[in-house]
């Protein structure tokens, strides 16, 4: 008798984390992105809004700066915002001759589609191929950069594409790691944590010590895992939505500057701010 009671128990255990496992994988999507929350309010009109979509997909950017300058930034955006928010900071750096660009997501901003992984990675490396078929630039002389979630986008296309260098602010291990802490779905969207040493690229990696959406030790751990040359620029103090403004302006855009110049090849692995 106990040992059916226990059978059916394990039977009954065993089908509710199946439940539970589909049920996190089918809604991974809408856990993951919330393109609702983004402001918007931008159109076709913006200054430098371009459709860099094909076979009638519309793929929405933002391409601000010289036709080709000194080095391209491409910004993969964080989840609450869209091209033309994520680059309020950048347009410093456009003003100083630096071509900085972003693209939306599926659902995103502009962009038609759905969000899901595989089309951030899409609209990402398509922007990547624009800025090197339509402005003339060289893989080397692009800078990959990506906010929260956008980390997950910005670490893929540097794992797998040709790069001048990867800046990493606030990212995470991987998206449900940052709830989870360790992996409990089948599947693992945007695994930072292994695509990280698949990077052969100088990283910078900026991250606040207090952030309170996603945990600092993600950002130490990407550090340790990623190849040399590489850099920690740990915020002190700094939280998740207000990481530009704990670190300085001009302190941020001169890490920036600095690692996109080259000389974040040579800086001290670890920096507090």
């Amino acid at each position: 008798m106990l040992k059916t009671v226990l059978k059916s128990s394990v039977r009954i255990l065993v089908c509710v984390v199946v439940v539970v496992l589909l049920t996190g994988t089918g809604c991974i999507n809408s856990l993951m992105f919330h393109p609702e929350l983004c402001r918007g309010g931008y159109g076709e009109s913006t200054e430098g809004y371009v459709d860099i979509g094909t076979n009638g997909a519309k793929i929405a950017a933002i391409v601000l700066g010289p036709q080709r300058g000194k080095k391209a930034i491409l910004r993969c955006h964080a989840n609450a915002e869209d091209a033309a928010e994520t680059l309020w900071a950048l347009k410093e750096l456009a003003k100083s001759g630096y071509t900085v660009a972003s693209v939306d997501y599926p659902g995103y901003g502009l962009s038609d589609g759905t969000p899901n992984e595989k089309g951030c990675y899409r609209n990402v490396h398509r922007l990547y191929d624009w800025l090197i078929e339509k402005r003339g630039f060289k893989p080397e002389d692009i800078i990959v950069d990506g906010f929260s979630i956008g980390t997950g986008p910005a670490t893929e296309l540097a794992a797998t594409r040709h790069c001048g260098g990867l800046i990493l602010e606030s990212p995470f291990l991987s998206a449900p790691r940052v709830v989870t802490r360790v992996r409990l779905l089948p599947i693992d969207p945007f695994p930072n944590l292994k695509m990280i040493k698949d990077v052969k690229c100088p990283v910078l990696i900026i991250h606040g010590t207090k952030d309170s959406v996603i945990p600092y030790r993600h950002g130490k751990e990407l550090f340790e895992l990623a190849n040399e040359p590489k850099r920690l620029v740990a915020v002190e103090g700094g939280d998740h939505n207000t990481l530009v403004n704990d670190m300085g302006f001009a302190n941020y855009l001169k890490v920036i500057k600095d690692f996109v110049d080259g000389a974040g090849n040579s800086a001290p692995e670890k920096g507090t701010l």
